[in-house]
């Protein structure tokens, strides 16, 4: 049951693979590897959820809910404001550095809302969000595997 949990742990946008992966090891004694892709396996999981569904719901909530449409654009907006230099500067590969680095709220699921907003297409985006998850993975793992050796 603990591969479930952590799969499930690691698509969630708040704990992404950067909680689950140490949980993996520290609580449920996965093998570093078993752990690194279980977490990598359930942070892929957002970048599909987000690139199939978004547009649609966004499309949805402009014609049909007004005001949650505003609320969600308001949101997205300023989050497209806040990185749009730093993907008009790096392109694609400022998506793979945006979620490698293990920081909250750089992980897949920013990334792949960035993605959509900016307009990059999925042949582009989806590899280099993917290669900053397995990039993350593997920091993480050094972070947890140091960390777990300490003690």
């Amino acid at each position: 049951m603990g591969s479930i949990e952590i799969i499930l742990m690691s698509a969630l946008p708040v704990t992404e693979l950067r909680v689950a992966l140490p949980v993996a090891i520290l609580q449920y004694h996965f093998s570093p590897l078993y752990a690194l892709f279980l977490s990598v396996l359930g942070n892929l999981f957002p970048i599909a959820i987000v690139f199939f569904f978004m547009p649609p719901l966004l499309r949805f909530a402009e014609k049909h809910i007004p005001v949650l449409h505003r609320i969600i654009d308001n949101y997205l907006r300023s989050l497209e404001r806040k990185h749009q230099s730093k993907y008009h500067k790096y392109g694609a590969f400022f998506l793979f550095l945006f979620v490698a680095v293990a920081f909250p709220g750089t992980g897949a699921w920013t990334g792949s809302v960035l993605a959509v907003l900016f307009g990059i297409k999925p042949k582009a985006s989806i590899p280099a969000i993917a290669g900053g998850v397995i990039l993350a993975g593997l920091i993480v793992l050094i972070l947890t595997t140091g960390y777990a050796n300490l003690y």
